[in-house]
């Protein structure tokens, strides 16, 4: 009967085991996906604080200059987004509405969305 009860020891010293093993992965994600949602929360602060600087830019307030060369980058790199959307209402035989944006076919005169002249 010892040999039966080493075995029965064995099997539950394993289950033991195994079920702490599985108690310490939950809690490592749980952990994690803590941790990735504080990072979530310093990157939404990182591009709070970064979009103010740039409305401070925009404003034409004064920035210390190793703020002022990213923001004339993002200057840039928005110029080049409007050309590249003006250019698909181009092949897409649209035009955007000067007042409010709505796309409108290229021969309209009045926009539908708002009914500016075009």
């Amino acid at each position: 009967m010892s040999v039966f009860n080493e075995l029965t020891q064995k099997v539950s010293n394993t289950a033991k085991a195994a079920a702490k093993k599985s108690n310490d992965i939950v809690e490592i994600t749980k952990l994690n996906m803590s941790i990735s949602a504080e990072e979530d929360k310093i990157k939404k602060l990182y591009s709070e604080i970064g979009k103010a600087l740039y409305e401070t830019y925009q404003k034409g307030e004064d920035l210390p200059d190793a703020f002022k060369e990213s923001c004339e980058k993002i200057k840039s790199f928005e110029e080049n987004i409007k050309q590249m959307r003006q250019r698909i209402l181009e092949l897409k035989n649209l035009k955007a509405c000067p007042s409010c944006g709505a796309e409108l076919e290229a021969d309209v005169l009045y926009c539908s969305k708002c009914g500016t002249k075009q």
